[in-house]
């Protein structure tokens, strides 16, 4: 039996996960990446486990579907609770309205410690982009006692694993301003062995806001147009080989049907889509060890400072109750708490 940094005691993780999540998450933060690999892998050790999913919004909700869907089936842990903070600190007061990275950190800095406070959790899953590039620079990332996994990071490894696969000759980074703007995914990409010539990085703004209020409607479609016709305008012309296009933001997944109609009008059949959505569940996929006869009971809840609208609710919960009702239904009866973080402009 060995203690985690969370103050939990858990016995030894298989190799095999340990072994599995390390390649997953050896990206460029190296061995940061490594040590809390290995504190995930021990989570599937404990009868017990409360994880948090953490966005700007509501993208994040999908990844808080695939993970409930995921405990529920693999029978890996007798009971998971699940908790989606939202980390928007005011409607008025955006991420992507803050005037410096700075200003970003030292208000998700707090959200961090508002999420520790309200839900004790065993590990923070940042399902966010722009998030997930503002985290380095928190004083919470520099003595976190828990694993905090930035989804730009295994993102990153999935897009460039498959764009190595398939031999692609473009990879299109599409995400909010913030994203794009932060050279994160850039970096990344550099430091697993592909040259910044054949990345196009496309921002595409109020496109996560649109979504949010109804991934299937006509502006939603429109903007998806308009900026995949941007980052195509980008490559040029004499590009002739195939294109990976990363969804880098959590929202994009919910109009998946939307890009890939678009795509396919432009490309044909030489591209593909990757979600890095998919890559954080993955990393629990990858650790799953059923135990016979052992249903696992998973809980979800949702909390906000901010309200959201019915619009917002129902396109929402439309959109994961096909993979995960308790989701839905966590979302549709969400909590609304004005002291969940502190509002420091």
């Amino acid at each position: 039996m060995i203690p985690d940094q969370g103050g939990h005691v858990v016995k030894r993780a298989t190799l095999s996960a340990v072994l599995a999540l390390t390649l997953l998450l050896s990206v460029a933060a190296g061995q940061t990446q490594n040590n809390y690999a290995a504190h995930i892998a021990a989570l599937f050790e404990r009868d017990s486990v409360t994880i948090v999913v953490t966005d700007s919004g509501l993208g994040g909700l999908s990844v808080c579907a695939d993970l409930e869907a995921l405990f529920r089936e693999s029978r890996a842990i007798r009971s998971v609770r699940l908790v989606f903070v939202n980390a928007l600190p005011d409607l008025a007061y955006t991420y992507n309205a803050m005037r410096s990275v700075e200003e970003q950190a030292r208000v998700f800095d707090d959200v961090l410690r508002g999420i520790v406070a309200a839900s004790g959790p065993d590990a923070i899953l940042i399902a966010c982009n722009t998030l997930s590039a503002v985290y380095p620079k928190t004083t919470f990332s520099r003595n976190a006692a828990i694993p905090v996994v930035s989804i730009i990071d295994v993102g990153s490894r999935m897009i460039a694993d498959q764009a190595k696969r398939s031999g692609s000759s473009r990879i299109i980074i599409l995400g909010t301003p913030s994203t794009i703007a932060s050279g994160t995914y850039q970096e990344q990409f550099a430091a697993l062995g592909i040259g910044q010539e054949k990345i196009v990085a496309q921002p595409c703004k109020l496109l996560e806001s649109e979504i949010q209020a109804d991934p299937n409607s006509d502006i939603v479609s429109s903007l998806i147009e308009t900026y995949v016709d941007e980052a195509m305008e980008k490559i040029g012309p004499e590009n002739t080989g195939r294109v990976t296009v990363g969804l880098c933001c959590s929202h994009y997944g919910y109009s998946l049907d939307a890009f890939r109609l678009v795509l396919k009008q432009r490309l044909g059949e030489q591209f593909e889509i990757v979600n890095p959505n998919n890559a954080m569940v993955a990393l629990f996929a990858m650790a799953k060890e059923p135990m016979p006869g052992q249903a696992t009971r998973t809980t979800v809840q949702v909390l906000s400072k901010v309200p959201f609208t019915e619009q917002e609710i129902q396109s929402i919960a439309g959109a994961v109750v096909g993979k995960s009702p308790r989701t839905a239904e966590a979302l549709k009866h969400y909590q609304q708490r004005d002291n969940l973080f502190p509002l420091r402009k």
